[in-house]
């Protein structure tokens, strides 16, 4: 699964390279980003379309990343909270059979022979 993945993200930048390489002319314009609040205008300056796009991506990648490692973190919390309750019925289960054990005395099983 591993090596799927790395073909994957490779093939991904490879083709986001492609994109890049055969629109620079447009990617090539530059762009200014505003945010006119009504206290305060804010504006960027002028940056190179490419640039956007690809600090787009990796801010994706990231809270994507973020995401991944939240659920990674929950399912080992879960993992641990399901192990810990293996072990108390594992306990129990050991407590039930020894007690089952002292209270009925051990007997040989009846051999019953069939007459024929």
């Amino acid at each position: 699964m591993r090596f799927f993945k790395i073909i994957f993200s490779s093939l991904l930048a490879v083709l986001g390279i492609i994109f890049i390489i055969q629109n620079r002319t447009v990617m090539e314009h530059s762009v200014q980003l505003k945010l006119n609040l009504y206290f305060h205008n804010l504006q960027s300056a002028a940056i190179p379309l490419w640039i956007l796009i690809l600090f787009t991506f990796f801010l994706g990648v990231f809270t994507a990343s973020l995401y991944g490692l939240y659920e990674l973190f929950k399912q080992r919390q879960n993992i641990r909270t399901l192990k810990h309750n293996l072990e108390i019925v594992s306990q129990e289960l050991k407590r039930a059979s020894a007690a089952a054990a002292s209270e009925i005395p051990a007997q040989e099983p009846e051999i019953v022979h069939r007459s024929e």
